[in-house]
């Protein structure tokens, strides 16, 4: 997500590369043609810190570098959850940092468009300001509430998500009672799609599984789901089901 904002932004700001681990962060830097720092002086050299990492990680990190941040500074986290976070995050930093909350719901420089969920936690000056880079360098912002994020990335995520992973164990264990267990040879071109997003969904499964967790409208959407599976499972199972 680091290297996909940097990509985004780069050319239209001043940008300095920074990260726990200094060689990747100097190589992913050398790659895009940017600076780097250690994270010490990057955050209080800068007048906007963007924190793309886990979210299970920021209250900790923020505590950690909030001595640091200049006052009148924006504080920018990159998370696929925001309730809870952004109020653990808010009560972190210093009274004089502006904070916004950004979720880019996108895994790399090539997808368009570009949608970003930006969550104004507490701005003034330099909030709009970094809505209007995000915009102006290509990206479609949506502002919302913690709560309207959460609520829609249920559906979005939560649900999406949960039924490519059922499907992925059901599957799975369908397979078993093939013959040799492969049925490459009866793979349609629908079904081999719908493998490859499995793939990307499980190649980002910590991230996944953080969403199925943390979000406070996941149980409930996964349990529509599970309802709905067996409502149409039992229209199936009728004689006079769905045609």
């Amino acid at each position: 997500m680091g290297r996909c904002l940097c990509m985004l932004l780069r050319g239209r700001c001043d940008l300095t590369v920074c990260g726990r681990d200094a060689d990747k962060a100097q190589a992913v830097a050398r790659r895009l043609g940017l600076k780097a720092s250690d994270i010490g002086g990057c955050v209080k050299g800068s007048d906007v810190v963007v924190a793309a990492i886990p979210s299970e990680s920021l209250p900790a990190f923020v505590r950690d570098i909030s001595a640091m941040l200049r006052p009148g500074s924006l504080f920018v986290d990159v998370s696929s959850v925001k309730c809870g976070i952004v109020e653990q995050v808010s009560g972190a930093l210093p009274r004089s940092v502006e904070y916004v909350s950004i979720h880019p719901l996108f895994a790399s420089a090539r997808v368009r468009p570009k949608n970003i969920v930006l969550v104004g936690v507490r701005t003034s000056r330099l909030g709009p300001l970094f809505k209007l880079l995000l915009s102006s360098s290509g990206a479609r912002v949506t502002e919302a509430s913690a709560e309207d994020h959460d609520r829609a990335m249920a559906a979005v995520q939560v649900l999406h998500h949960f039924a490519y992973l059922s499907m992925r164990d059901a599957l799975a264990d369908m397979v078993c009672n093939v013959a040799e267990g492969d049925i490459s040879a009866f793979e349609t071109h629908t079904l081999r799609k719908t493998l490859g997003v499995m793939r990307l969904i499980e190649s980002n499964l910590q991230t996944v599984s953080y969403i199925q967790r943390k979000n406070k409208y996941a149980s409930s959407a996964r349990r529509l789901l599970i309802e709905a599976a067996e409502r149409l499972d039992r229209s199936y199972n009728r004689p006079d089901g769905p045609a």
